[in-house]
């Protein structure tokens, strides 16, 4: 496929661009990549232009303060995350206009056993 890279979500309402190399894609299968089903491509920040405006994601925080997840609030496909050191986006893979997925060889990360838990349930406490 030619660069740069087309992503956008079900509906249309947001699109971007990537410029970057299509390479180390990876999926992880922690409480919430594995729940998205997302297949993360790492860019840096400025590898992005955006084609749409940014009102129209909305956004999950899990973790920390800084970055989180990023969504499209009317058909609710997951793009991005964000919150990465060095300025990295990780990018949905499964939202490149016209990719065939099945040709792609992703490495796998347990993050449901290498990741440290998340907040603690503050009902529960």
């Amino acid at each position: 496929m030619p660069r740069p890279y087309v992503l956008s979500c079900h509906c249309g309402a947001f699109r971007f661009e990537v410029d970057a190399e299509l390479e180390r894609v990876g999926e992880c299968n922690c409480s919430t990549c594995g729940r998205y089903g997302m297949i993360s491509w790492k860019v840096p920040a400025s590898a992005l232009k955006l084609l749409t405006w940014t009102n129209s994601l909305t956004s999950y925080k899990w973790r920390e303060a800084v970055g989180g997840h990023e969504f499209c609030p009317r058909c609710g496909v997951m793009l991005m995350s964000s919150g990465y050191p060095g300025d990295i986006v990780a990018v949905n893979v499964r939202c490149i206009e016209d990719i065939d997925v099945f040709t792609l060889q992703p490495t796998r990360f347990d993050g449901r056993h290498e990741m440290p838990p998340g907040p603690l349930d503050r009902l529960s406490a």
